[in-house]
């Protein structure tokens, strides 16, 4: 019988055994109870979202003019864009729709206010306007430091205005959050990298909290082998009392607040991918599930691939949605492409959406309805 088709069947069979279903009178909800377990990363329930209220095709997307060489990432903020590079200046501003340089910032090297490698936009970076000015608080990964740079005054003064403001933070850590002054979320590997846990850092404390502990118990047995299959990418509400959590090859997601008054585990799919199971999957036979997020004020959007990493690798054959939904974890809308990308942002005041593909460095712009209000 076919690995993968024996997979399935075993992923069927089991949820029967975790988990009872409901739907609810509309059969738009299904709500599968699941069992404690260290074979999936979620709460007791998990919601099941196959229907989104409105679907939009989005036609192809347009190539820009202008050339970007060197690209990895992006993040918009306001009307800028800010683009990460693999250059030694590795973060270049650009004024948008009309795509002016603004000058790049921020370098590698040795000295004091120099990172090590050049950091990504769109990750473990904390956008925040005090006062007039833009700033960006940036986890500098491989030396546990957060610095300020002041975009702002930045590009009014055409050279960096950074400064340090703590250099004592763990590093390595695979998700970082800023929660307020001195106050942080993080994720770190543990026990050999069989285990991705999640802890509150305030005023140089550890702790955790009963929310934590619970998507804490997940574990994998082989961490060299199957760390990826619990990465993730951990995002902060704008209100900062929610937190998200996406993982790259599982097909549910984590919503929750700290507190513990909203605890939701969202699945697209009614048979849960179960770790222990993946784990005796080929890598090329496991799917790459999702690749990006992004926050917004009212909703959050993911970027759903459900890609087997064979054909990602090769010819893909799965076009990619943007799934939107609200703060409470509720459908929105779908967003159906006809190009393949591996991340994106929205320009919401232009109605546009910006996709980079690293497979093949294009980077293309699409019109989109307003699907936010």
């Amino acid at each position: 019988m076919n690995t993968r088709l024996l997979y399935l069947l075993i992923l069927i069979s089991g949820t029967c055994g975790l988990a009872s279903c409901k739907n609810d009178s509309d059969e738009k909800d299904l709500i599968l109870a699941v069992s404690q377990s260290s074979n999936f990363m979620t709460f007791d329930s998990v919601h099941v979202v196959n229907k989104f209220p409105t679907v939009f095709p989005i036609d192809e997307g347009r190539s820009l003019d202008k050339e970007l060489i060197g690209m990895r990432d992006f993040k918009i903020e306001d009307s800028l864009m800010i683009i990460s590079t693999s250059f030694k200046k590795f973060w270049s501003i650009y004024q948008i729709p009309r795509f002016d340089s603004l000058g790049k910032f921020l370098s590698v090297g040795e000295g004091p206010k120099e990172f090590s490698y050049p950091s990504m936009s769109s990750d473990k970076v904390l956008f925040q306007k005090e006062g007039s000015n833009l700033e960006a608080l940036i986890y500098e990964f491989s030396k546990g430091r957060l610095l300020k740079f002041n975009l702002t005054q930045s590009l009014d003064l055409g050279q960096d205005s950074l400064e340090v403001i703590d250099d004592n933070l763990p590093p390595f850590l695979f998700d970082f959050l800023i929660l307020g002054s001195n106050n942080y979320y993080f994720r770190q590997p543990e026990n050999q990298e069989t285990k991705q846990n999640r802890y509150l850092l305030s005023d140089g404390q550890l702790s955790s909290s009963p929310v934590l502990d619970q998507l804490n118990r997940a574990e994998i047995s082989n961490g060299m082998l199957n760390m990826s299959l619990m990465a993730s990418m951990t995002r902060l509400s704008p209100r900062k009392d929610k937190i998200l959590e996406m993982y790259f090859r599982l097909n549910y997601f984590n919503l929750y607040s700290l507190d513990g008054s909203l605890k939701k585990t969202i699945s697209l799919e009614s048979t849960l991918d179960d770790l222990s199971l993946l784990e005796k999957l080929p890598e090329l036979e496991r799917n790459y599930r999702f690749s990006d997020v992004r926050v917004y004020d009212e909703f959050f959007a993911l970027l759903h691939l459900n890609e087997l990493e064979q054909n990602f690798a090769t010819e893909r054959k799965s076009y990619p949605e943007i799934l939107i939904f609200d703060w409470e974890g509720n459908p929105i809308s779908k967003l159906i492409f006809k190009d393949f990308f591996t991340s994106f942002d929205f320009d919401l005041a232009n109605q546009k959406v910006y996709t980079f593909d690293s497979q093949t460095d294009r980077f293309k712009y699409h019109e989109v309805p307003q699907f936010w209000n």
